[in-house]
């Protein structure tokens, strides 16, 4: 009964998600296992999305669907947040990517010291995989390792 609930859900999600599985074929003669990153790759295939607000995205079939990852924690308030959008808007007008130092960075650090009072020093990365190397260096050089 078990085996058959199962191939039934299968079906249905098959069925359900028809264009993603077209366009997850697209991306298998593009992409190492048909997906830009290991983490996208989900059997039998990965949902497509067009867009997402708040809590939910829209697949490409136009079925509104929960996102439990929220770019991967990185969205607490949620897709497209009115206050984010606005800010990041208002910022955009003023540049992209000065390649300098900015004011905001200042700001910024300041906020988290506040924060941590712990942290005597700010470093800003572009990833965890990127902070959790940092670490790893900082702390073979306190501990005087190689």
């Amino acid at each position: 009964m078990a085996e058959n609930y199962a191939a039934d859900v299968d079906t249905a999600f098959r069925e359900k998600f028809a264009r993603s599985a077209t366009l997850f074929e697209r991306g298998k003669a593009l992409f190492p296992s048909g997906v830009t990153h290991d983490g996208r790759y989900l059997e039998p295939f990965p949902v497509y999305v067009t867009e997402a607000h708040g809590s939910r995205k829209t697949s490409v079939e136009g079925h509104s669907i929960i996102d439990y990852w929220v770019g991967h924690g990185s969205l607490l308030l949620g897709h497209g947040h009115p206050a984010v959008v606005e800010a990041v808007q208002k910022q955009m007008a003023l540049g992209t990517h000065f390649s300098a130092c900015h004011e905001l960075e200042l700001e910024w650090a300041e906020r988290v010291q506040r924060m941590v009072p712990s942290a005597e020093r700010i470093r800003f990365t572009n990833s965890g995989t990127e902070a959790t190397l940092m670490a790893i260096r900082v702390a073979r050089i306190v501990t005087a390792r190689e």
